[in-house]
């Protein structure tokens, strides 16, 4: 190879020639170099390094690579592609002069860019495998001054000297710069401009930057319709220093303009600038990145003059097609956010096309033409698949909001408003399913008034089969599905929460059955008829809507078809096989329900008219009176002291035959409405089986429940399955009533029985305790013939003890308690009831000697308290040794040893004998 392949010696001489002859002009290529490199290139080094390396690339159509590196003060970048030539080295030491040529993509066409190494640099080397060369401020300024020229600044790019040293191994080409400065800002910025570049650099795939490798990969991208236009993935993948990164374009070109988003979604920039190809000066704000072949400056920072912008918009909307549709709207460029008149010519271009062509995305999945669009604010998916098949000009949901409305009404589209739609609606022919789907779709978009007066023309379907045109009129029940001849109801398929939203009344069958209409029609059925036209089987479908509806009692007045083919009110009925008919005296008043009404109309649905099956009840929730038709009604009333607030009782139990009452208890019992009435001893129920019912020749209230203990001996348990449950008609420990009292008084005095001491002790307090709150009259109470004492024996001679120290002194064969404690008011109402003497009126007792006299502080005085755990009485106190009380009885006397007594205020206690040691 020769020494000067180039010829850099003619050139420099040339040069050296022209500034001898010209001084001026030495000094005009010396301004001129620092104009560009002050201004015109003072940030674009890698750029147009880049740009060089890319079109080197493509003219050898190699894979374009570059590669940066740091030595020392040296700033190396290599590249691929077509060596340095001639025609090159000649336009690198020119101004304004380009080797290239403005066809085959080639990027550079001015000569200048080069000038960017000047920005850095007073040396700069290319080293190529055709040849390398030098540019030297230095030894410019000493062959200037050889040449006998005296100047203070010369240009660096402008005199050119041959080198030996070729590029590093796997490139062609290699530009060594050395820096005036530090090179970490420089390497830092080319690490943030980089990925960009091998995005606007298509020749150009790989940029390594100080061991931080940034890659461009290209890939087929979505199906383009227009064959015009073509779209890639684009993937800029960035590794090396620990870490590694990744994003993907999304890039539609058409002609000379390449249109590019995130593929991946990513934020829109807030500002971009125009890419032709690599960054120019002119800030777009449109959301997407154009790269274009439109005519620059030769500074590669303006439009060239003769350049049209609005030629750029083409592929805009070839990129829309491939996003979705809320990514679509996103990227329509708006006027008033433009930045400069180019902005403005562009995305005006841009918008027309966008009102021009179909691409707006419609519910039902096509493109649409804004200008022949209409868009329902809140449109949901559901409510879109619904309208699709008859609304074609309905954009798509994900747009259907109203912060897209400004954009989408600013490219001709119209809004669709909820009276607009209703009208629409109208004629349509549906299922009545269908219409609930929409107003369901439809709910949403109802959040006040406003809304709801613009559906007052809604169409609705109807249970009877036709439609309604708005609400006026019309109820809606969640449960009814049969229609209602009385009443105009939605069709159950129909009905949504929204129609009631839009007015539409909520029938409940509570309502329904208790509707005036319905007791017209019943009223209106004639008795002597041969039947009621099917209406008790649409009232029965209804009841069968809601088992838990609450049903007026004057539906037990609907007339039925009995057995003997005449109508009866239905509480003057009952089923075929109906369990209480067996236990119905033989004279009962109830006729038996026709088999085919029963059939029609369902037994359960029957019974909650009031036909009967097992025992019916009689409810009230605000009972003021003793008129419900229940046997002794009045009686039980009396013994209320107040009217209650609910009465729920069994009714027609004088109906029962006394031969099945143990059959009716257990259906009583068994029956989940009436057995907590079983338990109610207040209640009606309870009340007239204590006094009425008979088992076994005995009254349910002469029983007790086996589960009782407490009257175990003085009562019989009831022998029957479910005794236990009937317990609130069975006979307890506290009396109700003075006949209660008799019963137990009378029981405890039965010598045939045997009852413990503490029963009876526990009975004698109960019937106390009834008599002192008032419950019991004692004078009602009848006086038994015997009576029951401590020693548990039964005894017509006794006396009720009221004094705590007379139990030591009356025996226990005569001693009658009125509680485990003895107090004189209990002794005196048990003595009343018994008609017995108090203990303390039949017996006289006088303390023989009259003892110590000490205090209550005394030690015996406070064992004797601590032992019967009461305080002793503050007062005198007496000790004796042996303590002994005279008691007469009449006219007998005899002396008792006691513990304690209390005669006259003074509390005697007999001494504790000593212990022995």
């Amino acid at each position: 190879m020769s020494a000067d392949p180039f010829g850099t010696a003619a050139l420099r001489s040339s040069t050296l020639d022209g500034w001898v002859a010209s001084p001026t002009r030495l000094a005009e290529d010396a301004a001129a170099e620092a104009d560009l490199v002050t201004v015109g290139y003072r940030d674009r080094l890698l750029t147009e390094l880049a740009a060089n390396a890319a079109d080197a690339a493509a003219a050898a159509g190699v894979v374009g690579e570059l590669s940066i590196w740091v030595d020392g003060d040296e700033l190396h970048v290599a590249n691929t592609g077509e060596p340095l030539t001639v025609e090159g080295v000649r336009s690198l030491a020119a101004l304004r002069v380009s080797a290239k040529t403005p066809t085959g993509g080639q990027i550079g066409r001015f000569g200048v860019g080069f000038t960017a190494t000047a920005t850095v640099a007073d040396r700069v080397e290319v080293r190529s495998r055709t040849g390398s060369i030098v540019f030297d401020r230095a030894e410019t300024v000493e062959a200037v001054r050889e040449a006998g020229l005296s100047v203070d600044t010369v240009p660096v790019l402008r005199l050119v000297w041959p080198s030996k040293v070729e590029p590093a191994e796997g490139f062609d080409t290699e530009v060594v710069l050395s820096l005036r400065e530090p090179s970490g800002p420089l390497i830092e910025a080319m690490l943030a401009q980089a990925p960009d570049l091998v995005v606007e650099l298509a020749a150009l795939q790989r940029i390594t930057v100080g061991g931080v490798e940034i890659e461009a990969e290209r890939s087929a991208g979505p199906g383009v319709a227009d064959d015009e236009a073509s779209s890639a993935i684009v993937t800029v993948s960035v590794s090396g220093a620990g870490s590694s990164s990744t994003q993907r374009w999304l890039e539609v070109t058409r002609g000379g303009t390449r249109w590019l988003v995130d593929a991946d979604g990513g934020r829109t920039p807030d500002h971009d600038v125009l890419r032709a190809p690599t960054p120019t000066d002119i800030e777009l704000s449109l959301p997407c990145r154009c790269i274009t072949d439109l005519a620059l400056t030769p500074d590669r920072r303006h439009l060239h003059p003769r350049a049209e912008i609005r030629y750029a918009a083409a592929g805009y909307v070839d990129l829309l097609l491939l996003l979705d549709p809320v990514r679509r709207l996103q990227l329509v460029p708006e006027l008033h956010l433009a930045r400069n008149r180019d902005d403005v010519r562009l995305i005006e271009a841009v918008r027309e096309q966008l009102r021009d062509t179909a691409w707006l995305p419609g519910a039902d999945g096509e493109a649409l033409l804004p200008s022949r669009s209409v868009v329902l604010i809140g449109l949901t998916d559901r409510l879109a698949e619904i309208l699709a098949e008859h609304f074609a000009d309905l954009v798509h949901p994900d747009i259907s909001l109203a912060q897209h409305l400004p954009t989408m009404g600013r490219l001709g589209v119209e809004e669709l408003g909820l009276a607009a739609l209703a009208e629409r609606l109208g004629g349509l022919q549906h299922e009545p399913s269908w219409w609930h789907d929409l107003y369901e779709a439809l709910a949403p978009l109802v959040s006040t008034g406003r809304e709801v007066e613009e559906l007052g023309a809604l169409p609705i379907p109807r249970s009877d089969g036709r439609m309604s045109v708005g609400v006026r009129g019309l109820f809606v029940s969640d449960r009814i599905a049969t229609p209602m001849r009385w009443i105009p109801t939605v069709h159950t398929d129909a009905r949504h929460s929204l129609l009631e939203r839009l007015g539409v009344q909520e029938l409940s069958v509570t309502d329904a059955l208790a509707d005036p209409a319905l007791r017209v029609l019943i009223e209106d059925i004639d008795p002597e008829g041969a039947g009621d036209d099917g209406l008790a089987a649409e009232i029965c479908a209804v009841l069968r809507a809601d088992p838990d509806a609450a049903v007026p009692t004057w539906l037990a007045t609907l007339p039925l078809l009995d057995t003997d083919g005449e109508l009866r009110p239905a509480d003057e009925l009952l089923l075929p096989d109906s369990p209480l008919l067996s236990v119905l005296v033989d004279d009962h008043p109830f006729g038996v329900v026709d088999d085919e009404v029963v059939s029609e109309c369902g037994a359960g649905e029957l019974r909650r008219l009031g036909v009967g099956w097992g025992f019916l009840t009689v409810d009230d929730e605000l009972p003021v009176a003793p008129d419900h038709d229940l046997p002794d009604e009045e009686d039980w009333w009396d013994t209320l002291p107040d009217a209650p607030e609910r009465l729920t009782a069994v009714r027609d139990l004088d109906l029962i035959d006394d031969r099945s009452w143990s059959e009716a208890l257990t259906m009583m019992a068994t029956d989940e409405d009436i057995a907590p009435l079983l338990a109610d001893r207040d209640g009606y129920t309870s009340w007239w089986l204590r006094r009425h019912a008979e088992v076994d020749g005995l009254l349910l209230g002469e029983y007790r429940a086996p589960s009782d203990e407490i009257l175990a001996g003085i009562i019989d348990p009831l022998d029957h399955p479910h005794a236990d449950a009937l317990v609130g008609a069975l006979a307890r420990l506290e009396p109700d009533t003075a006949v209660d009292a008799d019963l137990l008084l009378t029981r405890l005095g039965d010598p045939e029985r045997d009852i413990s001491a503490g029963a009876a002790v526990m009975v004698h307090a109960a019937v106390v305790a009834a008599c002192r709150r008032g419950v019991i009259d004692p004078a009602d109470v009848e006086v038994p013939e015997r009576v029951r004492t401590i020693a548990g024996i039964v005894t017509e001679r006794a006396v009720v003890v009221d004094q705590p120290w007379f139990l030591q002194a009356v025996p226990d064969l005569e001693a009658v308690l009125a509680g485990p404690t003895i107090t004189p008011a209990d002794a005196e109402v048990l003595a009343t009831l018994l008609d017995l003497p108090l203990g303390s009126e039949e017996y006289t007792a006088t303390v023989r000697d009259p003892g110590d006299t000490a205090t209550w502080a005394h030690p015996e005085a406070v064992r004797f308290g601590a032992e019967r755990g009461v305080e002793v009485p503050r007062g005198q106190v007496r000790l004796h040794d042996e303590l002994w009380i005279g008691v007469r009885d009449g006219d007998s006397h005899s002396e008792v040893r006691v513990r304690w007594w209390v005669e006259d205020g003074v509390t005697h206690l007999e001494r504790r004998a000593a212990p022995t040691s």
